[in-house]
Order: structure tokens, then sequence, then C-alpha cells
């Protein structure tokens, strides 16, 4: 996935889409060789930017 990319909440029952932003990665607090990486989504029904967990997301349609 890439930044414009639409994207369905896998979660989701209604099917709720968004756009792929990009990814995110946070460090753990069990030191600096361990990071968690999630998805960056803008959702419109939201009107807000959310992480995901990248598995949760599926692609819908590539921007081109």
């Amino acid at each position: 996935m890439k930044p414009g990319d639409l994207v369905r909440n896998k979660n989701s029952e209604s099917g709720e889409l968004g756009i792929f932003v990009g990814r995110r990665k946070f460090k753990n607090s069990r030191g600096k060789e361990y990071y968690y990486v999630c998805s960056e989504v803008y959702w419109p029904q939201r009107k807000k930017v959310g992480t995901i967990q990248t598995n949760l997301i599926e692609l819908v349609k590539e921007q081109f």
C-alpha cells in the first residue's frame, strides 16, 4: 500500500472505507530494538486520521 490508496477496515461490519496515509513506528517499552509498526488511515466518516493494525485493512483501489 502507498499513500492515497483506498482501503477497507476488515473489522468494520459496515465495510468502512478510508485513505491510507502511511505507516507509523512506535518504540516499545522493552528497549530500542523492539518496535510496533501500524498503519495510519484517514477515515472520512470519522473526519480524522487514526492508527490501525495493518492486517486489519485491505486494499480496495490503488491511487493512479
